[in-house]
């Protein structure tokens, strides 16, 4: 085997990883054959192109300014940014928690939805320490 073929190799397992790895983050409205966004709509359409989607992961980033956290899998690589809004619904441990309880570094599940060009946090299910 060649340097050549074994650098292609390589790269190729690295490019198959980051799609599934993509399509594992992509909102499932895609996936379920809805309209592309781009496409006109009318609002009973644009709610289905609004499905709401979920993400497993580590809490990378908490930013209590803009109350946003940020997701990531894949060793960091890839991730989302959520905006958390009053709505939100989080829980540390299983029990009702507030924003100012968020720590980076722990797991979490994200449900969230398209909010316009936003990815906002329905519920957050963190596992600390």
């Amino acid at each position: 085997m060649t340097r050549f073929t074994r650098m292609l190799g390589a790269a190729m397992l690295m490019i198959s990883t980051a799609m599934a790895a993509e399509l594992a983050l992509a909102p499932r409205a895609v996936a379920q054959g809805q309209p592309h966004p781009l496409q006109p709509t009318s609002p009973r359409l644009e709610r289905l192109v609004r499905a709401p989607g979920v993400i497993e992961g580590t809490l990378t980033r908490v930013d209590g300014r803009i109350e946003s956290v940020d997701v990531s899998i894949f060793l960091g690589l890839l991730g989302k940014t959520l905006e958390v809004v009053p709505d939100t619904l989080i829980q540390v441990n299983g029990r009702e928690a507030k924003f100012a309880d968020l720590q980076e570094g722990a797991k979490v599940k994200a449900f969230y939805e398209e909010r316009g060009a936003k990815l906002v946090a329905t519920r957050l299910e963190v596992l600390s320490g």
